[in-house]
C-alpha cells in the first residue's frame, strides 16, 4: 500500500521563517524610509539633477549583485550567503549616517545595494526551499505583508524623524533590526542545499555588470547633462556592447549567471516582462509622490510619509488576503489580471493630479494603485517558482528579481529625467522680464523648489513659478504610468496557468507524482492529475520500470529496430539515447531528490521529443511501416494495442507518446523474428 506523504510542519521552520521575515524588513524599509527625506538631502547636498540617485545607485548595485548572488548561493550555500548579504547591509547603513559628503553617500548606498541584492532574491528563494508552493502562497502573502508594513512604515517614520531630526538617523535605525535578524538566521536558519558543484561565470558576471552599469549611468546622466553629450554617448555605446557580448557568452557558459534557456519557458518569460513593467511604474510613484506632495502642495516630510500611507496599507492587505485566497483554491493568474485591469484605472486618476489636487485626490488614486499592486505583486514570483525545475529554482528566483530592479532603477531613472528636463523648461517658459528682474543675485536656483527654508526667501512670484513648473514635471512623470500598466497587464494575460505543486519533493513524500512536482509545462491544465490521486504515483513507477526495460532490450543486442529508434532519441547517438531511457525511468522509479535532479534534463529532453511530430527518422519510420505490412498478412488473434495513462508533468503527454512509438520499435522486432522464422 503506498504510503501517504508527510504534511508540512510550519512549526519545524517557524524561526527561520521569523528571520527571513525580518531580513526582508530590513532591506525593503531602507528603500521606503529614505524617501521622504531625498528633497532635503539633495537640498542640503546640492543638485537637484542628481536627485535620483540616491534611489537609482541602491537599485543600480543590486540589480548587478542579484542574479550573481543567487547563482553563488546555488553553488556554495545559500544560508551563508544570506548572512554576508545581512552584514553588507548593515555596513552600508552605518556609513550612509556617518556620510558628509554626496560622494561619500554614494559609496555608502553602493554597499547597501549589494546587501540588498542578496538579501531580496534569497529571502524568496529561501523561501521555496522550505515551504510547498500551495502553502507557499500564504506565507509569501506573510512575507509581502511585511514589506508592506516597511512600505507604510518607511516614509512615515522617514518623514518624521527628517522633521525632528537628522536625516542621518533614517540610516542608523535599522541597525537594531538587522542585528536581530542576523542572530535568529545564524541560530535557526538550515536550509537544504543540493550540493551543486559547477564553475563561476566570471566572464558573464564582469561583462553583465560593465553593461547594465554602464546603460543606466548614462540613462541616468541624459537628463542631467544632455542625452548627445559625449560621456552620454560613450556611456550607451559601452553598454550596449557589452550587454551583447554577455548575451553571447551566456549562450555557452557551462554555468551561466542568468540561464537564457530559462526563457525557453513562456511561463518565466512573460512573468518577468509583466514584473519588469509593473516595477517600473511603482517606482516611479513611491519616489517621486513625495517630490509632488513636498514641492507642489507644500507638505511636510512627515505629512509626504502619510500620504502613501493608504496606497502601502492597501497593498500588503490586499497581498495577504490574495495569498490565503490562492492557498485555498490553487488559482493565481486571475489575481494577476484584475490587478493589471484595477492599476491602469488608477493611472488615469494619477493624470489628474496638478497644482490644485487636494490631499484626498492623492490618497485615492495611489490608493486605487495600490490595490491593483497587492493584487499582482507576489503572482508573479510564484508563477516563476512554480514553473521552473527544482535546480534551477535559485537562478530564476534571482532573475526575476534581476529583472525587477532593472525595471526598479530604469523606472526611477526615466522618471527624474522627465522631472528635470520638464522643470527646467517649465520655469524658462514662465519667466518674464519682470519675473527676471526679481531674480536673486545669482540666478535661479531649481534645488529650492524643494527646500521650505530656501523657497522662502524667494519673492512669492518666483515660488510660484517653481512650483507650477513642478507640477507640470510630476504630471509628465505620471503620463508613463498608463504605459507600463497596459504593457504588464498585456504579459500578464499570457501567463500559462499551472497547476500549484503541492510538496517539496522530499524523500518523505512518497505516494506524490514526479512528473508534477517537477513540470516545466503543461499543455493542458485540467489534464493535470489531482495530488491526492493515489494510483497516478504508481502509475508513473510502472511508466519508469518500462522504459529501464526498454533500454535493457536494447543492450541485448536482439532488436535492431527498437536499437534504431533509441538511437534516434539519442540524436543519432545510441548511447546517449539509452542514457536517456535510463535516466527518464530512475526519476520516475526514485524518491531521492538528489537524484531527481541528477536526471531531470534527461527527462525533460525525451518528453520534449515526444512532443515533435516526427519523432523518428525516415529510415526507422520505414522499417515499422513493413513491420506492419508483414503483420497484416499473418493474422494472430484478435489485435490489441498498448494502454499507458500518465499525468502531464515533464511533459507526461510527450513521454506517452515516445513510449508508445519505442513500444512499436520493440513489437516490429517481436514480429520479424517470429515471421521470419515461419517463413
Amino acid at each position: 500500500m503506498t504510503q501517504q506523504p508527510a504534511a508540512f510542519d510550519f512549526a519545524k521552520i517557524k524561526w527561520a521563517y521569523f528571520g527571513l521575515m525580518i531580513g526582508m524588513f530590513t532591506a525593503s524599509i531602507s528603500q521606503t524610509i529614505v524617501s521622504p527625506a531625498i528633497p532635503r538631502i539633495v537640498a542640503d547636498l546640492g543638485g537637484l539633477a542628481w536627485y535620483s540617485w540616491l534611489s537609482t545607485i541602491v537599485m543600480l548595485v543590486s540589480a548587478v549583485i542579484t542574479p550573481i548572488s543567487g547563482k553563488l548561493a546555488d553553488i556554495f550555500g545559500r544560508r551563508r550567503f544570506y548572512i554576508i548579504g545581512l552584514l553588507l547591509f548593515m555596513l552600508g547603513s552605518v556609513l550612509s549616517g556617518l556620510a558628509f559628503s554626496f560622494g561619500f553617500l554614494i559609496f555608502a548606498r553602493t554597499i547597501q545595494g549589494m546587501g540588498m541584492g542578496i538579501l531580496m532574491p534569497l529571502s524568496q528563494t529561501i523561501l521555496g526551499a522550505i515551504i510547498p508552493a500551495r502553502q507557499r502562497g500564504k506565507y509569501q502573502s506573510y512575507m509581502g505583508a511585511v514589506m508592506g508594513a516597511s512600505q507604510v512604515a518607511g516614509p512615515l517614520l522617514g518623514g518624521w524623524i527628517t522633521d525632528v531630526s537628522s536625516w542621518r538617523w533614517l540610516f542608523y535605525i535599522s541597525m537594531p533590526v538587522g542585528l536581530i535578524a542576523l542572530l535568529i538566521v545564524i541560530k535557526h536558519l538550515h536550509v537544504p542545499e543540493e550540493s551543486t558543484t559547477g564553475k563561476i561565470d566570471y566572464a558573464g558576471i564582469s561583462t553583465m555588470t560593465i553593461g547594465v552599469s554602464a546603460s543606466l549611468l548614462g540613462i541616468s546622466l541624459g537628463g542631467a547633462t544632455g542625452w548627445l553629450t559625449p560621456q552620454v554617448l560613450l556611456l550607451l555605446t559601452v553598454g550596449a556592447v557589452f550587454i551583447v557580448a554577455f548575451v553571447l557568452i551566456e549562450r555557452k557558459a557551462q554555468e551561466p549567471i542568468v540561464p537564457l534557456d530559462l526563457f525557453r519557458n513562456s511561463v518565466f518569460t512573460v512573468s518577468t516582462v509583466a514584473a519588469f513593467f509593473m516595477n517600473m511604474g511603482m517606482m516611479a510613484v513611491l519616489i517621486y509622490i513625495p517630490v509632488y506632495a513636498q514641492g507642489v502642495l507644500r507638505m511636510s516630510a512627515t505629512e509626504s510619509g502619510l500620504i502613501l500611507m493608504p496606497m502601502n496599507v492597501t497593498l500588503f492587505a490586499v497581498g495577504i488576503v490574495v495569498g490565503n485566497l490562492i492557498t485555498k483554491t490553487g488559482h493565481y493568474k486571475e489575481f494577476a489580471v484584475a490587478g493589471g485591469a484595477i492599476q491602469i484605472v488608477a493611472s488615469f486618476l494619477m493624470l489628474g493630479l496638478d497644482q490644485q489636487s487636494t490631499k484626498m485626490e492623492v490618497v485615492l488614486a495611489t490608493g486605487v494603485l495600490g490595490f491593483g499592486y497587492g493584487l499582482a505583486f507576489q503572482i508573479y514570483m510564484l508563477a516563476v517558482q512554480n514553473a521552473v525545475q527544482r535546480r534551477d529554482l535559485g537562478t530564476a528566483t534571482s532573475s526575476l528579481q534581476f529583472f525587477r530592479n532593472i525595471g526598479n532603477t530604469l523606472g526611477t531613472a526615466i522618471a527624474g529625467t522627465i522631472m528635470t528636463t520638464q522643470l527646467m523648461s517649465g520655469i524658462e517658459a514662465r519667466m518674464t522680464p519682470e519675473l527676471e528682474a526679481k531674480v536673486p543675485t545669482g540666478g535661479l536656483d531649481p534645488n529650492a523648489v524643494l527646500n521650505p527654508g530656501k523657497l522662502a526667501y524667494l519673492p512669492t512670484e518666483l515660488a510660484d513659478v517653481m512650483r507650477a513648473s513642478l507640477a507640470d514635471s510630476m504630471h509628465a512623470v505620471f503620463l508613463v504610468l498608463p504605459v507600463l500598466t497596459a504593457l504588464s497587464l498585456i504579459a500578464t494575460v499570457f501567463i500559462k496557468p499551472l497547476k500549484l505543486r503541492d510538496t517539496l519533493a522530499q524523500p518523505e513524500d512518497r505516494g506524490r507524482e514526479i512528473l508534477d512536482s517537477t513540470a516545466m509545462s503543461s499543455p493542458d491544465q485540467e489534464r493535470m492529475l489531482s495530488p491526492e490521486d493515489e494510483h497516478a504515483r504508481r502509475r508513473e513507477r510502472i511508466m519508469g520500470a518500462h522504459f529501464i526495460l526498454l533500454a535493457e532490450q536494447v543492450e541485448v543486442g536482439q532488436n535492431p529496430i527498437l536499437e534504431a529508434a533509441v538511437a534516434d532519441f539519442g540524436s543519432g547517438d545510441l548511447e546517449r539515447g539509452i542514457q536517456i531511457l535510463r535516466s527518464t525511468g530512475t526519476l520516475l522509479l526514485t524518491e531521492d531528490p538528489g537524484v531527481m535532479d541528477e536526471h531531470e534534463a534527461f527527462a525533460v529532453e525525451f518528453s520534449k521529443r515526444g512532443q515533435q511530430r516526427r519523432m523518428l527518422s525516415e529510415e526507422v519510420t520505414n522499417r515499422l511501416d513493413a513491420v506492419a505490412e508483414l503483420v497484416s498478412h499473418h493474422r494472430s488473434g484478435a489485435p490489441t494495442k498498448p494502454r499507458i495513462d500518465t499525468p502531464d508533468g515533464i511533459d507526461g503527454a510527450g513521454l506517452r507518446r515516445a513510449l508508445m512509438m519505442l513500444d512499436s520499435a520493440l513489437v516490429a522486432d517481436i514480429a520479424t523474428r517470429r515471421w521470419e522464422r515461419d517463413d
